[in-house]
């Protein structure tokens, strides 16, 4: 019940983990295929590049409208090939559908020229201009398939660069979806190409001498490894890579809110997802109260097939099952205790479904509480004291996403800015990632670069620095022949301007 390569036909069977049903049958390109649709791509940089930012966002404006009107036909591909929640895959139309609209309006006045101040040379006049970097490669993952394939396309596409995806052999159905209905869109093929495969097609994209940008999302470990390439090779690169975020919940916060929010925040899209609440830390005074609450919340979630009325589907592949199972047997064998769930959810035997789990007694040694689980599971242990919940939110080598929990919000903000990740909510978890104006992005082994926002689209662009000599006079006073006169006047400009 997973992804299967079949190495003599070179194509992946694509199966839906709900289920165990085989999806369809997609072909895995090898390099020379792959290169062939980077020079695809190549060719047709100058003609995409040439349109006007607000050419651009008209044919975006086209692909959002298109998007909402296929809705349907968008949220039923990625559920049979994720076994996502009918409600997980309306948020990923949603969120799409959101970003779109803001690169569409703001992308336009964000990549225009900006003009910069010159300072006491009056006579100049400075600006920066963002140029395309020309091919940009997208290795996407699978555990959200459309928003993390359209995100970084769209604003690829908006600062002037054509695009080659490679998805997740996973899901590679939802890519290959999104480009079907980009074409119903309007959006011209070769600015927009797919290259399904497994990681060896990934790695030629990498590789290939003709991307000059690669945008990837997954695990730290692949990561690295692109980096190292990329290094190599001088290409740019964002890596938005794995989480292990905390939710820091002191003796004022709203427990029932934050309990509300520790399920949806670490249990939605069974926890696959790189800003999920893994970590919950709570001061001990209101620990059980809390495990009253989250127990209470944790019975009315119903687990199930997508089109059913319920709020946690199943994992998405064979191989992240597996790990989630580790990470509890783990705990358990470790001294853990199990309060809910911690098992496979038999009544769905033919698929990837893990009860949603809360494991408290937890240890710094145990996988669940160190590693990246990626699954519905919730570990939580208790602080006494506000640097103790720092120390504790801090000790990992990742830093994403998080959360801190308090009706005081100056303690609340002051915790913040001392949590060592690329972004962080104030009593509320995940819904960051929505705000398009905010850039998203990890420190440490979570990433490097950023998406979204102002800064997202611009890291898409070279940034080139102009300055025009506005009287066009035939001399500057630094220029050659220096002079006494010209070194003393240069000496009493320096001690009335700065001294």
């Amino acid at each position: 019940m997973t992804t299967i390569i079949q190495e003599k036909t070179q194509e992946i069977i694509n199966i839906n983990p709900a289920t165990g049903e085989e999806i369809s049958k997609v072909p895995i390109l090898d390099k020379e295929q792959v290169e062939e649709l980077v020079l695809r791509a190549k060719k047709y940089f100058p003609i995409w590049s040439k349109l006007t930012l607000k050419e651009r966002a008209r044919y975006l404006k086209k692909l959002q409208k298109q998007i909402v009107k296929d809705m349907d036909e968008l949220v039923d591909t990625i559920c049979k090939e994720t076994g996502k929640t009918e409600m997980d895959g309306i948020v990923e139309i949603f969120t799409v559908s959101e970003h779109l609209n803001y690169v569409v309006k703001k992308g336009p006045k964000y990549l225009k020229d900006e003009p910069r101040s010159t300072g006491i040379f009056v006579h100049k006049k400075a600006y920066v201009s963002y140029h395309p970097k020309g091919v940009v490669g997208v290795i996407s993952p699978w555990n959200y398939p459309f928003i993390l394939t359209a995100g970084p396309v769209v604003q690829a596409l908006m600062a002037g660069n054509t695009v080659v995806v490679k998805p997740s052999e996973v899901t590679p159905n939802t890519t290959l979806k999104l480009r079907e209905i980009a074409t119903r869109a309007g959006i011209p093929e070769d600015a927009f190409l797919v290259a399904t495969g497994d990681g060896r097609t990934g790695a030629a994209l990498v590789e290939s001498l003709n991307t000059d940008m690669i945008c990837f999302t997954g695990s730290t470990a692949t990561g690295r490894k692109i980096a190292e390439v990329c290094g190599r090779m001088l290409k740019p690169v964002i890596l938005e890579l794995g989480g292990k975020d905390p939710m820091i919940i002191f003796e004022d916060a709203n427990l029932k809110r934050a309990a509300k929010a520790a399920l949806w925040g670490g249990i939605s899209n069974s926890g696959q997802t790189c800003i999920a609440v893994e970590r919950i830390i709570i001061h001990e005074s209101v620990y059980n109260k809390f495990i009253e609450l989250i127990k209470q919340e944790l019975e009315q979630i119903k687990q199930g097939y997508y089109k059913d009325d319920v709020s946690v589907g199943s994992m998405a592949f064979e191989k992240q099952f597996q790990i989630v199972m580790d990470h509890i047997k783990d705990a358990k064998e470790k001294g853990a205790q199990i309060i809910a769930g911690g098992e496979r959810n038999e009544a769905f035997m033919n698929g990837l479904f893990i009860k949603p789990t809360i494991i408290t007694n937890v240890k710094d040694d145990m996988k669940v509480w160190k590693d990246e689980t990626f699954g519905p599971v919730l570990a939580i242990k208790t602080f006494k004291t506000e640097e103790e919940a720092i120390e504790i939110a801090n000790k990992t080598p990742y830093g994403l996403n998080g959360s801190v929990w308090s009706k005081n919000k100056k303690r609340a903000q002051r915790v913040a800015r001392q949590i060592k990740s690329g972004t962080i909510c104030i009593n509320d978890v995940l819904i960051n990632y929505i705000i398009s104006d905010l850039p998203f992005g990890g420190v440490k082994e979570s990433g490097m670069g950023r998406v979204y926002s102002k800064e997202g689209l611009r890291a898409f662009t070279d940034m080139q620095s102009v300055l025009v000599d506005r009287f066009n006079i035939p001399f500057e006073l630094w220029w050659f022949p220096y002079s006494k006169k010209i070194k003393q006047l240069f000496k009493t400009f320096t001690k009335i301007l700065f001294g």
